[in-house]
């Protein structure tokens, strides 16, 4: 099955975006972001950092690899960085993950086990994002239904996917070498127990990220709230239908916050957040020009 073109990707975003410039005051998010508290944004651009760095351990512990072959974790740490340069070219990160995982293994010469880690890894992060959720959910109740029928059937779907990954019947042929590699983990509970909590770890400063941004612009709601509100948007900004989540990213928030929370301050708060994209681009493309240059 063929994806979305990008072409039909920016004009769903475009169209999704004009739809938030028309409904809503772009003159009075300007006027949000301009009250900024500095305080909320560097505490925000902090935790960003953190998020990147515990990517990089998660990474560390499920890279299984032989001890001569397997990379230092500040080389794991540097295509985690460069990877971010990608990640504004593909929703949920996917972009980065590509990167990262391909570049690695190719420079290490541990391409099926590079590429399976990130994949795993991806895996633990969204299962991570569902148990937020529904840790979160009875502590809040008006949430919309379809946000917890999504949730629902996202939670079933990554169930039967671990299943099938765990168990898979793959021995030859194309995918042999990454099955199998799959199954291996079988043998290193301990490994994968230890990067589910990372997960857990990094996902809860995901969600710290987001409500460092909403105070930043002046939103005040329930902890409880903003651990409901970012698993639902960040699962469904993975799905591959605008770019890069731009639009989708929107609307999901106001959708899930229209009774809870001002629309452009809710606005202003996602400028900022792109704002952190940005600055963490830019750090992934000096790594990446250095590596490149020193090549």
């Amino acid at each position: 099955m063929k994806s979305i073109p990008w072409q039909i990707k920016l004009a769903i975003s475009i169209l999704l975006l004009a739809l938030v410039v028309w409904k809503f005051p772009v003159f009075d998010i300007i006027a949000n972001l301009k009250d900024a508290r500095l305080g909320w944004i560097l505490l925000a651009f902090l935790l960003g950092e953190l998020i990147i760095l515990s990517q990089a351990f998660r990474w560390h512990y499920l890279l299984l690899t032989p001890k001569e072959q397997k990379p230092k974790f500040n080389v794991l740490l540097k295509y985690t960085v460069i990877g971010y340069l990608f990640n504004l070219f593909a929703p949920g990160g996917v972009g980065g993950d590509v990167y990262r995982s391909v570049a690695l293994g190719k420079a290490h010469n541990v391409i099926a086990g590079s590429v399976v880690s990130v994949f795993v890894a991806r895996i633990l992060g969204l299962i991570a994002l569902c148990l937020l959720f529904w840790l979160a959910l009875p502590r809040f109740e008006q949430i919309p239904k379809q946000a917890i029928w999504f949730m629902a059937a996202v939670s079933l779907f990554l169930i039967l996917l671990c299943i099938c990954l765990v168990f898979n019947p793959f021995k030859k042929g194309k995918f042999g070498q990454f099955a199998q590699k799959l199954r291996d983990y079988k043998k290193y509970p301990l490994r994968l127990l230890a990067a589910m909590f990372g997960s857990l770890f990094m996902q809860v400063l995901v969600v710290l990220m987001q409500l460092a941004q909403f105070k930043a612009v002046g939103i005040s709601v329930p902890m409880s709230l903003v651990f409901i509100v970012v698993p639902v948007t960040v699962l469904l900004t993975t799905i591959p239908i605008s770019f890069n989540g731009i639009g989708v990213r929107e609307w999901s928030m106001l959708s899930l916050t229209a009774y809870a929370i001002n629309p452009e301050q809710l606005l202003a708060s996602l400028l900022l957040g792109y704002a952190m994209v940005i600055l963490q681009a830019v750090q992934g493309g000096i790594l990446f020009a250095n590596h490149a240059f020193f090549k």
